[in-house]
């Protein structure tokens, strides 16, 4: 029988979705994910690439300021360093004009001086009772006479001497003259390692249509560093070229071109430069005197003593030289002519004992002729243009129209006369004398002719502390004894009797040198006016010693002699660069700080289109990076592959302060303080 359903139990069943109605709702959640999916996507890949142009850009800056670091770097290492070749050169110059005076004064002691008595006394008593010790060592002083005249003045060895100098003169000035082509070339490459040209031309090119700088190949931008890492980014105009101004003001005024021979301009005293050459001497140029030997203060062991062992043997009723020490005393010094420094008395001293100062503080020779004209002598007016750059006020001069040089004289033209200098042209004060149309001299005398002078040599500027002269002065004495072999009657035993015949301040020889400006005779080798050592001490203590003063006075009224320089522009003590500051520490140069940008359109951005697309967010449609380099001076301390360079100091807490007599200056980054990150923003921000 058919089953009823109407009697099967009843039940209450979920009618269940087919598969096929199903497929559609997951195919829009799979829609929906996928464009959530893909919009993460795009905005990982724009924020990555942001952050990556963000390095980038950060690395770019930091690589430009610490370019333009190593650039300064690099100058006051340079600087440095040429410090170091201009003392070592004058160190050189000192030894040179030292050595000169040296061969000179044996020179004098080995061929002879008719000037000096002494010397041929020397001769005489070298001469008695000769020996085969005393032949030999005759023909040695010949021999050394020759080797050592070549020295003399307007010899070959002078010669030598003259053109080792000026070559060495012609460096120093060199080098200072690099340091500064050096020195403002650097701001030079600050700009281009910047871009900070085509940063300007770009900015000229949209206000005036114009870019300066284009094809401009020294300005071309090729050394911009920003370029070379991002070709796309820049110099910001309104942020970095101020920046970059700024610190090229504050590096221009670190340090500074410094004056040795001005008062004030190198130090209080403009001792700064002269102080490091004059520690930097070597010992034979600082005090070549004979030292004590023998274990005999009272002795010295000077070259070519003379010493003759065989006047021990007997020979009865002889006598004879055993023993003729020579003393030598010698030095070299750098000048100072100025009044107010280390000269004074002596220092412009003539034979009669006139002293004066120019008009510039600098001490000189007073030449008051008997009929009371007075300074230098020309042929014609216009020759007195040559001096008026270094005359005084009060200055006279005498013109005698004529040929001064001319022999027979020539008789004075109609336009001789005495003139005087107003400190800007020579007035004529006086004619000369009808009655007397013979003289030489010219009558008459200007009203303040007593400080006149009778040369310009050796003149400074107004203020100065001039050093611009080496001088070197040595002198020798000799002392003797002799043996008498005298017999004793009877039993005739001969017995040596030491006889003393000569003192130890007998003059024997003396010289001088001098390089760069030619000083006067009294001034030149005068002892109260060389840099930095006391009157006793100079030359060696030649004028001080009781043993060579009569020799060294000797040299002093001849003077040095012509100068070891050709060209008269050399010479001395040159201007150099170091830190302005020197009471500072100085331990790190100016902070420069970098800003870039570059726009959002040379950034990458999202593969997104419509809808999909991602703009990069930035104010002004850029992005900026700021970074910030400076110099530090800093000796190595602790690594021990640079011990050699090491200061070691008795304190372990001193640090050594920056200059540029050391190249220890180095770049490094810093970081950007506050306030400039702060300028750095809200300027980003509101579109400058």
């Amino acid at each position: 029988m058919p089953t009823s359903y109407a009697a099967r139990p009843s039940f209450s069943r979920r009618r269940q979705a087919s598969p096929r109605l199903m497929g559609g709702q997951a195919l829009v959640l799979a829609l929906f994910t996928s464009v959530v999916m893909v919009l993460g996507l795009y905005a990982m890949y724009s924020m990555g690439s942001q952050a990556i142009e963000k390095i980038k850009l950060q690395n770019t800056a930091d690589a430009a300021a610490y370019s333009v670091a190593v650039a300064e770097a690099r100058d006051y290492n340079f600087s440095a360093y040429t410090n170091r070749a201009m003392v070592a050169n004058q160190v050189a110059v000192a030894q040179f004009v030292g050595m000169t005076s040296w061969f000179r004064n044996m020179s004098a002691f080995a061929n002879g001086d008719p000037t000096n008595v002494g010397r041929d006394v020397y001769q005489i008593f070298l001469e008695l009772g000769s020996t085969p010790v005393a032949n030999i060592y005759k023909r040695f002083l010949k021999a050394f006479g020759k080797v050592t005249g070549i020295f003399d003045e307007g010899k070959v060895g002078t010669t030598f001497m003259s053109a080792a100098v000026t070559v060495m003169d012609g460096l120093i000035m060199v080098y200072g003259e690099t340091q500064r082509i050096y020195h403002y070339a650097t701001a030079l490459t600050m700009a281009e390692t910047l871009g900070a040209f085509s940063t300007i031309g770009n900015a000229m090119n949209s206000l005036l249509g114009v870019n300066w700088f284009s094809g401009l190949s020294a300005l071309d931008g090729g050394d911009d560093i920003i370029k070379a890492n991002d070709d796309k980014a820049r110099l910001t105009t309104l942020g970095g070229l101020p920046y970059l101004v700024y610190h090229i003001y504050k590096w221009y005024n670190f340090t500074e071109r410094k004056d040795p021979n001005t008062d004030g301009a190198d130090g209080p005293d403009a001792d700064r430069f002269a102080q490091v050459t004059m520690d930097s001497l070597d010992d034979f140029s600082r005090d070549r005197s004979t030292k004590p030997a023998w274990g005999f203060t009272f002795f010295y062991a000077p070259p070519l003593t003379y010493i003759d062992p065989t006047r021990f043997i007997p020979q009865p009723w002889t006598f004879g030289p055993l023993f003729m020490p020579v003393i030598h005393r010698g030095g070299t010094e750098l000048k100072l002519t100025d009044a107010s420094g280390t000269g004074g008395n002596g220092a412009g001293s003539n034979a009669s004992g006139d002293t004066g100062v120019d008009c510039n503080g600098n001490p000189v020779q007073a030449n008051m002729s008997t009929s009371g004209a007075s300074g230098i002598t020309v042929g014609h007016e216009s020759d007195l243009a040559s001096y008026s750059a270094t005359a005084c006020p009060g200055d006279s001069a005498s013109v005698t129209d004529n040929d001064p040089s001319a022999s027979p004289p020539q008789p004075p033209g109609p336009n001789a006369g005495v003139f005087a200098f107003d400190g800007t042209t020579w007035k004529r004060v006086s004619t000369y004398d009808p009655n007397n149309p013979g003289a030489t001299n010219p009558q008459g005398t200007p009203g303040q002719s007593n400080t006149s002078t009778s040369s310009t040599k050796g003149r400074g500027a107004p203020g100065s502390k001039n050093k611009k002269t080496w001088t070197a002065m040595d002198a020798s004495s000799w002392a003797g004894l002799h043996i008498f072999w005298f017999v004793i009657p009877v039993v005739f035993i001969p017995i040596p009797l030491p006889i003393p015949f000569a003192p130890p301040w007998i003059p024997l020889s003396h010289a001088a040198a001098q390089s760069g400006k030619e000083l006067n005779n009294p001034t030149v080798l005068a002892t109260d006016n060389n840099f930095g050592v006391d009157a006793n001490d100079a030359y060696g203590g030649t004028v001080s010693s009781w043993t060579t003063a009569i020799s060294a006075s000797m040299r002093q009224s001849k003077g040095a002699g012509k100068t070891l320089d050709k060209v008269s522009s050399l010479g001395g003590l040159t201007p150099y660069m170091d830190v302005k500051d020197v009471t500072a520490d100085n331990l790190a140069g100016p902070p420069l700080v970098v800003e870039i940008e570059k726009s959002t359109d040379d950034t990458p951005k999202s593969p997104g289109n419509g809808q999909l697309q991602l703009d990069n967010g930035a104010p002004q449609s850029k992005i900026r990076a700021l970074s910030k380099a400076q110099v530090y001076f800093a000796r190595p301390t602790n690594d021990s592959a640079l011990a050699w360079f090491q200061r070691v100091s008795d304190n372990p807490t001193q640090t050594e302060v920056g200059s540029l007599y050391n190249p220890y200056w180095q770049p490094r980054l810093a970081p950007n303080n506050f306030l400039e990150q702060y300028i750095s923003m809200e300027m980003h921000r509101a579109g400058f």
